[in-house]
């Protein structure tokens, strides 16, 4: 079952919302329970009626039952049941609309009026994912809704927990480059390429620069946009870091802000740059690392060439949650020699900085995907090994080209949904996750097809 919560504090207005909810999305044909935690003492029953003289004389479970609707009273007689527990105890539904349990760690949309004289909850808790109000002109880093606007809460809270048909006309994969000079005129390995899967079939192009890469991207952004065709642009490097270093860097946990500070630090001038060096700077900040992995040649102190970094001694975690179920993809501290994927993102977090803040972008799973007309995505485009081992000419072509294929179709069968929804794991908001991963064969099958 999808869980999500609704919280705010007290005549907010999120009971109102939950009933308008509950209507909206069963009109849409899901299926919908509530939840509603309260913080003081409920009797439902009455006393002296049989079935409260059934509870007094010591019965734990107690069913009140007739021809339109059975209640069921349990008495736990001891601790507060957690909100697992309250869970565990419903029939399988589409959706569970959880009100209150603010604290929990499920994903929630925040409730919030300027009249309760409140402050926003939204600011501490990083699983706040959106907030419906009727204060105009607010300005947030999540989304911020119309609460008078049912049906596109609606659409906000079904997109996060995959419950719509995300569709795409074009979907782009970007095998990305760290190199430090431009690449040969004659296409190769280890270089950018971008394969594109649309209506009119797929391709793959090769990019001598970061530069040129981006550049084709925006243009590809502009093309889609303007003939009103949704755009889904696959990136195969982490979106976000292990939880906890965006906040030592810039004092936020949040990754767009991780992505700004290094689009003000890196450097990039015909692909020769200065990742090893803002690396070593890091380093230098926090300690004995995180980052590891540079030529022998670069004279920086903070910087090993092999991996001796004590983690735990650093509070950070070496992987991210997505990282620990894909064990294959490498850790984004490592900057240099094969499957060094920290140095890719060292130089292309800056781009995905300047692309957000382009109109009508959204960057998943840190933003909702529902409306917005271009969604750039981490992927990895290993998923597919097996089947990219079996194909001719240059391996980086070759895996760009069948993601894209694979995504695009199950876009176009309304099966993309299972892969945007997000498991429930608090650490997503910060560090990211990995599109396809868990999915990987019915990737292999749509690439197949």
């Amino acid at each position: 079952m999808k869980v999500y919560g609704v919280i705010g504090w007290k005549n907010s207005g999120k009971t109102s919302l939950m009933e308008r909810l509950v209507a909206e999305i069963t009109a849409r044909g899901f299926s919908v329970s509530t939840v509603k935690h309260v913080h003081h003492d409920v009797d439902l029953d009455q006393p002296g009626k049989d079935t409260y003289r059934h509870r007094q004389a010591g019965a734990r479970e107690v069913v009140l039952a007739s021809k339109d609707r059975f209640a069921l009273m349990v008495e736990h007689r001891g601790p507060e049941p957690d909100l697992a527990a309250v869970l565990a105890r419903l029939a399988p539904v589409d959706l569970v609309l959880v009100e209150g349990y603010k604290r929990d760690r499920h994903r929630k949309l925040e409730v919030w009026r300027r009249e309760t004289g409140q402050d926003l909850i939204q600011t501490g808790d990083p699983l706040v994912r959106a907030v419906a109000t009727d204060a105009p002109g607010l300005s947030l880093p999540v989304p911020v809704l119309d609460l008078n606007d049912t049906a596109a809460v609606a659409d906000f809270i079904l997109a996060e927990v995959g419950l719509t048909a995300q569709r795409f006309d074009t979907v782009a994969i970007v095998d990305w480059s760290a190199s430090n000079g431009p690449s040969p005129a004659k296409p190769s390995a280890d270089a950018i390429w971008i394969g594109t899967a649309s209506a009119t079939g797929t391709e793959a192009r090769y990019f001598r620069t970061r530069a040129e890469a981006e550049a084709h991207l925006a243009a590809l952004m502009d093309t889609e946009q303007a003939a009103g065709r949704r755009l889904l642009i696959g990136f195969d490097f982490p979106m976000g870091y292990p939880k906890g270093f965006a906040a030592r860097l810039t004092g936020q946990g949040d990754p767009r802000a991780l992505w700004h500070w290094l689009a003000d630090r890196i450097t990039d001038d015909g692909n020769r740059n200065n990742r090893f060096a803002v690396a070593d700077a890091i380093n230098a900040s926090i300690g004995k690392g995180p980052f590891w992995g540079r030529p022998a040649r670069l004279p920086l102190p903070h910087l090993p060439e092999r991996k001796a970094v004590d983690y735990p001694a650093l509070a950070l975690p070496e992987r991210r949650a997505v990282e620990r179920q894909v064990p294959r993809a490498q850790p984004v501290w490592k900057l240099y020699t094969t499957g060094s994927v920290g140095s890719q993102a060292l130089m292309g977090l800056p781009m995905i900085h300047r692309l957000s803040r382009r109109p009508g972008v959204a960057v998943w799973p840190f933003d909702p995907p529902a409306r917005a007309p271009a969604v750039l995505a981490e992927v990895y485009p290993s998923l597919l090994a097996p089947l990219v081992a079996q194909q001719p000419g240059i391996k980086d072509a070759a895996q760009v080209t069948l993601l894209a294929r694979a995504l695009h179709r199950l876009s176009q069968e309304g099966a993309l949904d299972p892969l945007l929804a997000l498991p429930d794991i608090a650490d997503i908001a910060e560090e990211g996750w990995i599109l396809g991963a868990g999915h990987e064969a019915a990737l292999l099958q749509a690439a197949a097809a």
